[in-house]
């Protein structure tokens, strides 16, 4: 028996379909069930209405490139995935979308969704008029209209050579399953090798990224660190984390103001009605690792205490100057090429100091002891050649202070280090020939005789969590490190996963050395003396102030 149409009917429908229009998140909710199946009902939430206008404001050429990463089974893919092509196509049916994801059969699977809306009856009857799904050029990867727009999916190591369209949409460029090296770096090499050409016209093309965060390297990691202000970034975690509150730009939803994160409350889950306590509790559990549950569930690859490397094993120094040095150490790593893309030239020197600690040490049961700790007291990083790198460790040899390429210190009583350490391997040993010839002492690290990145810093883990190694405070609280102090720990909560591990490198080699030579040993063999010498007092040095 066919529905009763009525005047009250079809102005129910009228209203409906113009919402559908006027809203992608509207159109969204009326074609769910035609997507997803008979009785899946569509959960409407805050984040779902928040996606749908930013990727309105791309279609009206607002924004130009859009990075969006949120949690799995939030409607990610529905969204920009499905839903995108048809709605937009109500409106210009001949805008061309190449859409890209790590695997095919990932993007043939949203590719078969988006046309079965377009061809269901609930479209045809709305928008059938205003273009028609051609028959020559309708298969699993691609559907052509007969207004000259396309949606045709590919994969990131799949050949698209001559392919492109007005709209690129990356929706889970990288595989989650697959953090090897070889992987990561080769879908970088497609988004900077492939991807950049791929847009019809480079003035008005729209790119988008969507995916959960994966690791340091994935897509979204690499254009939140070279990001210049082209990008506008949505980025929702599963517990809202006030640190990171989102704010991207003004909507029509927003008026005058830019758009933001409606939460307040540290922890207020994203969507409790999909994903409560409960359900969230279960999937930390199934996820298991911290760096899968900070990056897929919290958009944030690093842990917010730490992965190998605890956040709370640093302690702060709460004042202007630093403790008074019995030993200075500074410990360089160096890069192999000068490009952008690789890895960083480090030096990181180290003072050694005493601190009085109330209570036993070890075996030790002596009520105050003066333990031997470690404060970081420079740090100058760069992505140079090999010429600016020898320069700047000769004038980190004169001063260690003198930290920074483009603003020289003058001082008229350098502070020298006592040693300087350089690892023995690529550059390095052309670092080390060029010094030693211009009369510098340098000592060679050997890293391969303490085992890979990870052990060598295995083996000074015991110093870290002994909370022996201390950072400048920021004045005037010193609540947190110094800014300079951020590449460092941001470093160290990521390793083993991070993008980069020279700052690691610096100081697992300067502990290592330190530890070795008796300057730092181990918390379970130190024994303090009777009588202890007091270095510090017999050093001339000038006060020591961070930069």
């Amino acid at each position: 028996m066919s529905e009763l149409i009525t005047p009250e009917t079809m102005a129910a429908n009228l209203l409906a379909r113009r919402k559908a229009e006027a809203s992608l998140y509207r159109f969204t909710e009326q074609a769910w069930e035609i997507s997803e199946g008979v009785g899946r009902v569509f959960i409407p939430n805050w984040h779902i209405e928040a996606v749908a206008e930013h990727l309105e404001a791309q279609f009206r050429a607002e924004i130009r490139n859009l990075l969006i990463n949120i949690p799995p089974r939030t409607l990610k893919s529905g969204l920009a995935a499905v839903m995108l092509p048809p709605w937009v196509w109500i409106r210009d049916p001949s805008m061309q979308f190449l859409y890209v994801s790590y695997a095919q059969d990932l993007s043939m699977r949203d590719s078969r969704k988006s046309r079965l809306v377009i061809e269901s009856q609930w479209y045809q009857r709305r928008w059938g008029d205003r273009y028609q799904i051609t028959s020559d050029q309708n298969t699993k990867i691609r559907f052509d209209n007969d207004k000259g727009g396309y949606r045709l999916c590919s994969a990131v190591d799949a050949k698209i050579t001559g392919e492109g369209g007005d709209w690129l949409v990356c929706d889970d460029p990288n595989n989650v399953r697959d953090r090897s090296e070889v992987m990561l770096q080769s879908t970088l090499d497609w988004w900077h090798e492939v991807m950049p050409t791929r847009l019809n016209d480079f003035k008005k093309g729209r790119r988008t990224v969507i995916q959960q965060r994966m690791d340091q390297r994935d897509i979204s990691g690499e254009i939140i660190t070279k990001d210049e202000g082209e990008w506008v970034k949505l980025i929702l975690p599963m517990e809202y984390e006030p640190r990171r509150h989102c704010v991207t730009v003004k909507l029509p939803s927003t008026g005058e103001r830019k758009w933001d994160d409606p939460r307040r409350v540290e922890g207020e889950l994203l969507f409790p009605a999909r994903i409560g306590e409960r359900e969230l509790r279960i999937l930390k559990r199934d996820l298991g690792s911290e760096f899968a549950i900070s990056g897929q569930l919290q958009q944030s690859p690093i842990p917010v205490g730490g992965g190998l490397i605890k956040r709370h094993w640093f302690k702060l120094w709460t004042s202007e100057a630093p403790p008074k040095c019995e030993f200075t150490l500074t410990s360089i790593d160096t890069a192999i090429t000068e490009s952008k893309r690789s890895a960083w030239n480090v030096a990181t020197t180290w003072g050694v100091f005493r601190r009085a600690v109330e209570g036993s040490i070890s075996t030790n049961p002596a009520s105050s002891v003066q333990v031997p700790n470690v404060v970081l007291l420079s740090m100058w990083r760069m992505q140079c050649g090999y010429e600016v790198t020898r320069q700047m460790v000769q004038r980190l040899a004169l001063d260690y202070l003198d930290d920074q390429w483009d603003k020289p210190r003058h001082s008229k009583r350098p502070l020298k280090p006592d040693v300087i350490l350089v690892e023995a391997k690529a550059t390095g040993h052309v670092l080390i020939a060029d010094l030693m010839r211009t009369g510098i002492s340098v000592w060679p690290y050997n890293p391969d005789r303490r085992g890979d990145k990870l052990q060598r810093v295995h083996l000074v883990t015991p110093i870290l969590a002994a909370h022996r190694v201390w950072l400048p405070g920021k004045p005037p609280d010193y609540y947190e490190p110094r800014e300079w102090c951020e590449p460092f720990m941001a470093e160290m909560l990521a390793f083993p996963n991070g993008t980069y591990r020279d700052i690691v490198d610096t100081m697992s080699q300067a502990l290592d050395h330190l530890q070795r030579f008796n300057w730092l040993p181990h918390p379970d063999d130190w024994i303090p003396e009777e009588k202890p010498r007091d270095w510090a007092a017999e050093r001339e040095d000038e006060p020591l102030f961070y930069g």
